[in-house]
């Protein structure tokens, strides 16, 4: 490879490094067919060929609501008897249970062989309704990058971080939280981050305002 040619590849890569960007969260609400309600949460950006690294630094917001997840794990004992915890891990029990779980994923999917995302040791207890301040989650597999794919809102790209399921119809419950994301360029190792907030669930009318007023609107940083 000629000077010429790399020095046009690292400037290449620096400018994508310099104009890739977190865009902020947004939740897309679903009824299961087990009658429950179910979120999918999704970290967006504004560029291609970029690796999601971990989500961390979880906060929920004071005075909210708490996030009251449901947990019908993907794992399964020995004995038959699924264990609860917010890692998603073989998928025993079928797609039908997965879709009424509440887990994290690293890689998009949260539906791999083995669990996609390791939780930091912040994350603890891992298998509680809610999850504590200051918790985080990281790619299991750093071997195998996990790129942001396109599909992102205003044709951006995005990376489903978390699915979190309620029992039955949670119609007027919401809870209010913030969290932050590493990513990277691909090819690269320079780790760029983002900050956000979010809330899983249908704020009750005028929440909306009282929400802005509170600082709990997405929010974004390189």
């Amino acid at each position: 490879m000629t000077r010429f040619v790399l020095a046009t590849v690292v400037a290449s890569t620096l400018a994508s490094a310099a104009s890739a960007s977190f865009t902020g969260f947004t939740v897309n609400r679903a009824i299961t067919a087990a009658g429950n309600t179910q979120y999918k949460v999704y970290a967006n950006f504004n560029a291609a060929n970029l690796v999601f690294l971990n989500a961390f630094s979880w906060q929920n917001a004071a005075g909210s609501a708490a996030l009251n997840a449901r947990h019908q794990d993907a794992a399964e004992d020995l004995d038959g008897n699924p264990s609860q915890s917010w890692s998603a891990s073989v998928n025993l029990l079928g797609s039908i249970a997965r879709d009424n779980d509440s887990w994290v994923s690293a890689s998009g999917s949260g539906t791999s062989a083995g669990a996609d995302a390791s939780l930091d040791p912040g994350f603890n207890p891992s298998n509680g309704s809610n999850i504590p301040n200051g918790a985080g989650w990281f790619d299991a597999t750093p071997g195998t990058p996990n790129l942001i794919e396109a599909g992102g809102t205003n044709g951006g790209y995005r990376m489903l971080i978390m699915q979190v399921c309620r029992t039955g119809d949670d119609s007027g419950y919401f809870s209010n939280h913030a969290l932050q994301v590493s990513f990277k360029v691909d090819g690269t190792s320079t780790a760029l981050f983002g900050s956000g907030a979010f809330t899983v669930g249908i704020p009750a009318p005028g929440a909306v305002a009282l929400l802005g007023l509170a600082g709990l609107t997405g929010r974004r940083r390189r």
